[in-house]
């Protein structure tokens, strides 16, 4: 009687890669979370320097910043909500008058990004970058 040699891949073998496969992507995934996070701030941190640079050539231009109901730096395919706060606005003064400024962004309730330990970024006209983690920016 010959013996016939088989080939393939024992239950145990199969279920002891699956198991490795598992392991590796249990331990890659909150990595990967975590790249996409910060790409989405990162992202975001970007706006923010642009919409800053546009409000320092309107103030060039003007004197003052806009005011916050004729200007609005809202972005649309973004994770975070932007927004636009006028500082030391003289009493009566209209449309470009303020002399300094606010930005925030702050992450969409219920968004991807909410769980971000940064929380709330900030930018005021002296170019000063604020959030909850001094790693942030």
């Amino acid at each position: 009687m010959q013996i016939r040699s088989l080939k393939g891949f024992t239950l145990t073998e199969l279920l002891i890669s699956v198991l490795i496969v598992a392991v590796l992507g249990s331990l890659a995934l909150p990595s990967y979370f975590q790249y996409v996070q910060e790409s989405r701030r990162s992202e975001a941190q970007q706006n923010m320097l642009q919409v800053a640079a546009i409000l320092e050539r309107i103030y060039s231009r003007n004197g003052g910043y806009p005011d916050a109901s004729s200007f609005s730096p809202t972005q649309t395919d973004s994770e975070y909500d932007f927004i636009y706060v006028n500082l030391e606005k003289p009493e009566g003064a209209g449309d470009f008058r303020s002399l300094a400024f606010l930005l925030s962004a702050k992450p969409k309730t219920g968004g991807p990004q909410i769980t971000d330990k940064c929380g709330t970024l900030t930018l005021n006209h002296q170019g000063i970058k604020g959030a909850v983690d001094n790693d942030c920016w």
